[in-house]
């Protein structure tokens, strides 16, 4: 088992010398470890709540359960622990860990608290790249932020300052042999362009939710908020040689955050090519790795027939990087309403289309997906393997495809958001439960004092509920609404669902309180 204890409090980190900081950590003044799980072992993780305030922690990527996902609803309260336990499902990858308490998230993660979670499988053993953690293997969490003149974070959306793994001004030593980054966009809302200054290419070979087929090779890789991607970068023979990673911000549109749009927030770094990470090349070590593999594992993503049904994700709104109404569906957060169902299994195609007045990095917790066009085009080489977070610019269009295989119980929903933190935390959010129709509550019984009968029935339901009901769904095992019926706040009441073909439904009581389901079997 991966067993871990992660203790957030507060901090004062020196990130310049002689200038004290107010910092949050996990485990750390600034930042956490970086947790490395084995496919096929059973994660157990400990978060001790040392801080003030409430908190949460998303294992971002990972295939949990809700019940284990980590969003707004798992409260822990100042001075208690959560003891997350979940079997590790996900493909070797880079993945990673931060707050998702609501209206919280930004504000905890500015101040520090999030970490990497790498996973390690016998698919990717097999393969002949750098795993030397630290050597040539080694994580890169790229974030901006700014200081105020007592030394202490300035909260926002942008910053001045750029950190990799919390330090500014950074360089790392690598060896003179192919090389292993596994990028991350820590950041609250800048998205980076990055890039060599000398215009050299470099390898991707994993994206958010593993490794690609094969390698991509490309000079340019966009990242935006909470991203991830792994680079090889061959060194052989540059010994002595020194490259510099930078963000090319000056080649971003003006929708994307980061760009120079002079309407939006300002910030020293926006709209210009900035250095990002030194590298200093060092001599080999013993055993180096000198190739790039031709191939990497196989993708098995859905196929399209699957798909039981396409829902369209439309984002309005106008606004600035920091602040604004910007909409999911027209609708915002509301943590007692779920806004889709789907039946555990089940595939559905996303249309997530982008109408509003800037680039949005859409978040899908408890799967990963595959793109399959954008803007009716193939996706990028970099872009052609799971994924849990897209960049969707202005009026671009971008589909994708996935299989719910994870529960998530009405109590423990799953979110889908913007990743910007800064929209995340104003209410750009919504949420989703996956139902399994062959177990659950018994026939008939509901949570929160709901339940109806006879179940089975043969058409005739009646309801009877604790809260005022104002409206029912009837969900199919293939999670298509197939009966709805208006009820204007009744507690109890009949159901006439002498239409509905026979089978095995979950019934959804919309009220004020939330969504209810009830399982119902129509004879």
């Amino acid at each position: 088992q991966d067993t871990f204890d992660l203790v957030v409090d507060e901090h004062v980190h020196q990130f310049f010398p002689g200038v004290n900081t107010n910092t949050y950590g996990a485990s750390a003044e600034y930042l956490g470890p970086t947790l490395i799980l084995h496919r096929g072992d059973t994660a157990n993780i400990r978060v001790h709540n040392q801080l003030a305030q409430i908190t949460s922690m998303h294992w971002h990527g990972m295939h949990v359960p809700g019940e284990q996902d980590g969003g707004p609803q798992r409260i822990i309260d100042p001075g208690t622990v959560w003891h997350a336990t979940y079997p590790v499902k996900n493909p070797a990858g880079t993945y990673w860990y931060h707050p998702h308490p609501h209206e919280l998230t930004a504000e905890q993660a500015n101040m520090g608290v999030a970490g990497f979670i790498i996973v390690r499988d016998e698919e990717e053993a097999q393969l002949a790249l750098p795993r030397t953690y630290g050597v040539d293997d080694l994580p890169v969490v790229v974030q901006d932020r700014s200081f105020v003149a007592n030394g202490n974070f300035f909260f926002g959306p942008y910053g001045n300052t750029v950190l990799v793994n919390g330090t500014p001004n950074p360089y790392v030593d690598c060896p003179a042999q192919v090389v292993r980054l596994r990028l991350l966009n820590g950041s609250n809302a800048r998205v980076y362009a990055l890039g060599f200054e000398d215009g050299r290419s470099f390898h991707v070979i994993a994206g958010d939710g593993g490794l690609l087929a094969a390698p991509a090779t490309t000079d340019r890789l966009w990242l935006s908020n909470g991203e991830r991607a792994e680079v090889l970068l061959d060194l052989t023979g540059l010994e002595g040689d020194s490259l510099l990673l930078m963000s090319f911000g000056s080649e971003l549109p003006q929708t994307v955050p980061g760009a120079n749009n002079m309407l939006w927030e300002s910030s020293t770094l926006n709209g210009i090519d900035f250095p990002v990470l030194r590298i200093r090349v060092t001599a080999p070590t013993p055993e180096a790795i000198t190739t790039i593999p031709a191939t990497l594992v196989p993708q098995t993503p859905p196929d399209i027939s699957e798909a039981v049904r396409t829902r369209t994700k439309l984002i309005t709104g106008n606004g600035m990087v920091g602040m604004g109404m910007f909409m999911i569906n027209g609708l915002m957060y509301d943590l007692g309403v779920i806004n889709d169902t789907m039946q555990l299994g089940s595939v559905e195609i996303w249309d997530i289309v982008n109408n509003s007045n800037m680039a949005h990095p859409m978040h899908i917790h408890g799967v990963s997906f595959h793109i399959l066009e954008r803007n009716g085009q193939a996706p990028p080489a970099w872009e052609q393997g799971p994924k849990d977070v897209v960049l969707v610019d202005r009026f671009e269009t971008v589909r994708v495809i996935m299989r719910f295989t994870e529960p998530s119980p009405p109590e423990w929903p799953f979110m889908y958001h913007c990743h910007n933190l800064m929209h995340e935390d104003n209410m750009m959010m919504l949420q989703y439960i996956v139902t399994d129709l062959s177990t659950g509550a018994p026939e008939g019984m509901g949570t929160a004092g709901s339940r109806v009968f006879p179940s089975p029935t043969t058409g005739q339901l009646t309801y009877e509920s604790a809260t005022p009901v104002q409206h029912a769904r009837l969900i199919d095992a293939l999670g298509r609404e197939v009966w709805k019926a208006g009820l204007q706040g009744a507690t109890t009441g009949t159901l006439d669902l002498g239409p509905v073909p026979a089978g095995t439904y979950v019934l959804l009581l919309h009220g004020a309180a939330g969504s209810t389901p009830v399982r119902v079997v129509k004879e």
